[in-house]
């Protein structure tokens, strides 16, 4: 919803834009004097001038970052940026993309536009190939409001103009027109302004394949990560095991909505990982401290100051999509709390999802604030871009280019989205701009026995499978998918990497990535078919098109049984596609290559159970992840630039890895331990607590389940984005491990003081930090070393070389172009040689290391005492406040021990450990 202000508020808040317009000019003149002065050293030559974008700044505030963009004649130029660190009127950090002389390379482009933007956005829509216009939708720049395409002849729309770089190395100017279609797509496109011709056009949604693991197929010859060397310590505690340094408050002016949600609280990532339960008031933080602004005052069903007793308010409306309407307007979409605001709606999973419904939204709901809440507490406010209706006032940038360009701009999220299956996806404007978020439904259980092979001998028998998401796998009701098992022939030629793989050489004829000879055979037949370098839907489409009716795809790695994947589809598939693993499908192969008969059948024969749809809606990881995306959007080249981390511009950007380092973040276990695998998407997939998920890898920082550096970058089944995305999420919840072992762990998610709360910090703003255009694994680790300079003096310089270091990402570690995730040259050294040495500081601060950690503190029925050395056997003894001993028992402190304090009364106690060479003592509090 937008603002209508009154005449005497807009003229005030036309006065304050003013005095605000007069600071960023101050700015502005800074920054100016600064390139003049250092030219040489930014390696700039020819005119430089520019606008800037918006201005955000660091959690510590005495740290402003501006966002620049090149221009010409006042006209801005694509993919030209620049992020600038300012402390104390003083520029300190420029990092940039600005083209050099670039008068000289804008010869023969337009200044000023022929076409009108409403012939632009005609020509865009045509351009684009869309010819149903019902419900797309064209974004209008001043207004930030949506016209229908229908309607375009009747609106007046405005749009940006831009200088870009054509396909023949030219500078064209161009409008920029965003067209929103219905599913999926949110095309930034960019129409000459002459000719009315598309000159280039990204997508600001961004889908996250969810069901495709590896959506290109590995060659296992490429992918050899046990001749990495490291040295992991496997004894790390659970996080319970660090001090908790939670504090305390008596805030008492947040305005309570009162509301209470049946759904999933923090940490608990699916039904497999926990129960719902009451939430009541959740957005009333326990921990508010006085002196910080409060995520969210009116709580979360105020909208303009209106409370709604629905599932909208301030930071996201989270209806029902399931008819892809996109919108809120049809009768039953939001669920209403009644009056009390109580949100209490029945959930039964043995049911299909419409049934449950009104708890899944409801659990969207609060999840999009929860979400909002946490990472508010983190800098992801007003001032950078987050996600409100209204700012409550709160807004104090210095770039207004329109009034209300920060408000408006909560999340549209859509339960049950009827656009598509077995995904998830969001879509980020700039600031001002509805972001959209879009959840899916998921089909049956991938895993199940769908391969029956009969009157074959040796071969006969039922197999171990996964389906494949495209097709459903038929029943013993429908009709059969049965016929001769034929081993596909391809041509042998380069794969050229279509549907999004990579290209390369594929002489295994086995493998079906290129021209298929023997479609005479596979006509009418089961395709059998190896895993190898292509794309799974390539090898679909061509077994397809030769005229087969299914697919059994054999898998190429040994030990790792059937391919868990899919992709996406481009066009449509018709026809169901299985994986076996390599130890039932290499015997196949070999023997229908020798000229053996095998016949089967693909049939679905498991529980009805199985076929029961998974919702989205209650993965909390994958909400997590998917507001993660608008997250890094908006902070990354700041508000007001939505395409910093478009994947088909910039191969190394790690958009998909900032979004599974939140989701790891927000769910969480107060269990979980460093070295704890933990798969992605695990409960949509049919899989339990402990299944592989869709990474390539779980999360861990043990590398014998996950071993990927940076060198691994160029990797065949590394996929851009989603695989780029997961080594950089590797790096950086190793260094969330780090800093909890450093610092210890803080319970409070939102605003407590101990090593994750830390880490999470230094992650945000280094997103910050990050150069629009540049934004790479060294662009990032030097990002997150100079937060760490920000908010605390560069003391963990050591800790966070050393993490990167030991995942490549080390001191001498090259990053070369965003553009290509293949020119990397990994380096495993700590030390930068002109800098700290940090081999020194880090065996120092190992020395320093607390001997004993006791959690949880306070405590109940047990306690637990870890030994950071092997101390061997000790005795424990536990005293009252007046000096009784209550407990005294011996102990084996080679690693972890449990003290039984079930028998003691509620109080403080003091704990005594008692080596043969120390004495330790610590306070600890029995509830």
């Amino acid at each position: 919803m937008k603002k209508n202000y009154s005449t005497q508020l807009l003229t005030c808040l036309l006065c304050f834009v003013f005095t605000l317009s007069g600071i960023a000019q101050d700015t502005n003149s800074i920054i100016s004097t600064y390139i003049s002065a250092h030219k040489k050293d930014l390696k700039l030559s020819g005119a430089i001038t520019f606008h800037t974008n918006s201005i955000g700044n660091l959690s510590n505030k005495n740290y402003n970052v501006a966002y620049l963009q090149q221009t010409f004649n006042g006209i801005k130029v694509s993919n030209a940026n620049a992020t600038v660190v300012l402390k104390d009127n003083k520029v300190i950090s420029f990092k940039h993309t600005f083209i050099n002389n670039l008068e000289t390379k804008l010869t023969g482009a337009a200044t000023a536009p022929s076409l009108t933007p409403n012939q632009a956005g005609t020509a865009a829509l045509s351009a684009l190939g869309l010819t149903d216009l019902n419900h797309v939708q064209l974004l209008d720049f001043a207004t930030k409001e949506d016209i229908n395409a229908l309607q375009l002849s009747q609106e007046t729309l405005t749009a940006p103009l831009f200088y870009e770089k054509a396909a023949n190395g030219n500078y064209v100017l161009t409008y920029e027109i965003i067209v929103k279609e219905p599913t999926p797509h949110w095309w930034l496109s960019k129409i000459n302004v002459t000719t009315g011709e598309l000159v280039s056009k990204y997508d600001l949604n961004i889908s996250c394949n969810f069901n495709a693991p590896v959506v290109t197929d590995a060659n296992p010859a490429l992918n050899t990560h046990t001749t990495h060397k490291h040295v992991l310590n496997t004894n790390a505690p659970s996080v319970l095991s660090k001090k908790s340094t939670t504090h305390s408050n008596s805030y008492t002016n947040i305005q309570s909505d009162g509301a209470i949600y049946n759904a999933f609280p923090l940490r608990v990532e699916t039904p497999i990982h926990g129960d719902r339960e009451l939430l009541i008031n959740p957005s009333l933080i326990a921990t508010q401290p006085v002196d910080r602004p409060i995520p969210s005052p009116s709580g979360w069903h105020d909208l303009d100051g209106v409370l709604q007793t629905n599932t909208n308010g301030n930071n996201v409306a989270a209806y029902e999509d399931s008819d892809n309407s996109n919108s809120a307007s049809s009768a039953g979409s939001l669920v209403d709390g009644g009056a009390t605001l109580l949100f209490d709606f029945p959930l039964d999973l043995t049911q299909e999802p419409d049934v449950y419904q009104d708890a899944t939204i409801v659990n969207l709901f609060v999840w999009n604030n929860y979400v909002h809440d946490v990472f508010y507490a983190y800098g992801f406010d007003e001032d950078n871009g987050n996600f409100q209706e209204e700012d409550y006032d709160r807004f104090t940038g210095f770039d207004i280019p329109l009034v209300t360009a920060h408000n408006g701009d909560g999340v549209a999220a859509e339960a049950q989205d009827g656009s598509g299956l077995n995904n998830a996806n969001f879509a980020t404007p700039a600031d001002g701009g509805n972001p959209r978020m879009q959840m899916f439904l998921w089909g049956a259980s991938p895993f199940g026995e769908f391969l029956n092979v009969y009157f074959s001998g040796d071969f006969d028998g039922l197999y171990a499978s996964t389906r494949f998401p495209f097709v459903d796998i038929p029943r013993a009701e429908d009709p059969e998918v049965s016929g001769s098992l034929v081993v596909i022939e391809d041509d042998g030629a380069a794969y050229t990497g279509a549907n999004g793989g990579t290209a390369g050489a594929s002489p295994d004829t086995d493998d079906g990535c290129t021209s298929i000879v023997n479609a005479a055979a596979l006509n009418g037949n089961i395709a059998v078919i190896r895993r190898g370098v292509c794309t799974f839907t390539t090898k679909i489409y061509n077994a397809e098109d030769a005229g087969a009716i299914g697919v059994i795809i054999v898998n190429n790695v040994e030990g790792e049984g059937p391919a868990n994947g899919g992709g996406e589809a481009t066009e449509p598939i018709t026809i169901p596609t299985i994986s076996i693993s390599f130890e039932d499908g290499d015997p196949m192969i070999n023997a229908l290559n020798n000229g053996e008969s095998i016949t089967g059948r693909i049939i679905d024969n498991g529980p009805l159970a199985d076929l029961v749809m998974k919702d989205g809606d209650l993965d909390q990881g994958i909400i997590a992840h998917e507001y993660g995306h608008g997250i890094s959007t908006r902070l990354v080249g700041g508000r007001n630039n939505s395409n910093c981390l478009l994947s088909l511009a910039f191969e190394e950007q790690m958009g998909e890895g900032w979004s599974d380092f939140f989701a790891l973040v927000m769910t969480q276990k107060l269990t979980d331990t460093a070295e704890q695998p933990r798969g992605i998407g695990t409960y949509v997939l049919g899989q339990d607590v402990l299944g592989s998920g869709i990474r390539p890898a779980r999360y861990s920082t043990d590398f014998s389940v996950n071993d990927y550096t940076y060198e691994d970058l160029g990797n065949a089944e590394i996929t851009v984005p989603h695989g780029i995305g997961f080594i950089w999420s590797t790096i950086i919840w190793d260094m969330y491990w780090a800093f909890i072992d450093e610092y210890g762990f803080d319970a409070d998610m939102y605003y407590g003081t101990g090593g994750n709360n830390m880490a999470l910090q230094l992650v945000m703003d280094g997103l910050k930090l990050q150069t629009c255009g540049n934004v790479g694994f060294v662009d990032g680790r030097d990002a997150i070393l100079m937060a760490d300079e920000a908010l605390y003096d560069g003391a963990n310089e050591c800790l966070i070389r050393s993490v990167f270091a030991r995942r490549g990402v080390g001191a001498l570690a090259f990053q070369g172009t965003a553009i290509s995730r293949m020119d990397q040259v990994p380096d495993f050294t700590i030390s930068d040689p002109l800098g700290t040495d940090c081999e020194a500081v880090l065996a120092s601060q190992d020395l320093n290391k607390t001997l004993f950690t006791v959690y949880p503190n306070p405590a109940s029925h047990q306690i637990h005492i870890n030994s950071n050395k092997n101390s061997g056997l000790a005795n424990v003894e536990v005293y009252d406040v007046n000096g009784r001993k209550v407990i005294s028992k011996n102990i084996d402190l080679v690693n972890t021990a449990t003290l039984n304090t079930a028998k003691l009364e509620t109080g403080i106690y003091v704990l005594q450990i008692n080596t043969d060479n120390a004495t330790y003592t610590q306070k600890v509090i029995i509830q």
